[in-house]
């Protein structure tokens, strides 16, 4: 596809590290739907005002319909529709990813209660690995099952990474069952991120990450480790930053917790030598 690497540029980030152990048209592809979501989270996070959000918003929905009728108007939509057509990418993941955007829009993750934090978790992320297992051929019940884990304790790890930044954007994402287990009653975001009780809901909020790290390795057990390298290299990167923050804790969110070059290329190059 000519149009690709007009469009592509390999961010800086564990994602990138994750990818790189792809075939070529595998990472791009897979390039390509990162260059899909981060045009969607660009929408949410922008400070424009929230009716010019929606309106960008049902641009973005009219923009995919229009790449699934064959009615292609940029290299961008020209690129995607390839990738789409080639790996069979449902519609429905797309529009799912959006709707998890509308969420952020529509101020529903703020101290989100369980159901509406996990299907949070499932349109931000849990679409996108599913997605994923499209472009890396490795698409059936165990490997959705693995990848929705994977997925749900990956977007975890960076709500857990990212609370100082959220907090800029008027979100907590931490579920209120948590918040509301460790004795936080707090409704305003400054006041909860200040309770002395706040770095033990993180915690709490750190094994429901770990949990699904561990449901995600039992599924891989009956998956095609060869096929899902990249995804396994993306739990190896997620697990040691987890293992980071919670050392760090979460008394001081001043410092936000990264790995640094050299760890990302020990674990890129473990994971070419263990799969």
């Amino acid at each position: 596809m000519s149009n690709h690497k007009k469009i592509i540029k390999y961010p800086n980030s564990s994602f990138y590290w994750g990818m790189r152990i792809l075939k070529k048209e595998q990472r791009y592809a897979m390039f390509t739907i990162y260059s899909f979501c981060k045009k969607a989270d660009s929408i949410a996070d922008n400070k424009d005002l929230n009716k010019n959000k929606i309106k960008k918003i049902n641009q973005l929905k009219k923009e995919i319909n229009n790449i699934f009728k064959n009615n292609l108007n940029s290299n961008f939509g020209k690129t995607l529709k390839f990738y789409i057509d080639k790996y069979k990418i449902n519609k429905k993941y797309f529009f799912d990813i959006i709707s998890g955007v509308e969420m952020d829009i529509q101020n529903k993750m703020i101290c989100p209660k369980k159901n509406i934090f996990n299907l949070y978790c499932y349109r931000v992320a849990g679409a996108v690995g599913l997605i994923s297992l499209k472009i890396f051929k490795e698409y059936n019940v165990k490997s959705k099952s693995f990848g929705l884990h994977l997925a749900k304790a990956l977007q975890i790890t960076n709500i857990l990474r990212d609370i100082k930044e959220d907090m800029s954007y008027g979100r907590m994402y931490i579920p209120k069952d948590i918040l509301n287990n460790v004795g936080i009653k707090d409704k305003k975001i400054n006041l909860i991120v200040k309770n002395k009780k706040f770095p033990k809901a993180c915690e709490k909020l750190s094994e429901l990450a770990e949990l699904n790290f561990k449901l995600a390795e039992k599924e891989l057990k009956f998956c095609s480790k060869k096929r899902l390298k990249s995804a396994i290299l993306m739990m190896s990167t997620y697990k040691l930053l987890l293992k980071k923050l919670k050392k760090k804790g979460w008394n001081d969110l001043k410092d936000r917790v990264s790995l640094t070059k050299f760890e990302k290329i020990m674990i890129f190059f473990k994971g070419i030598i263990s799969v």
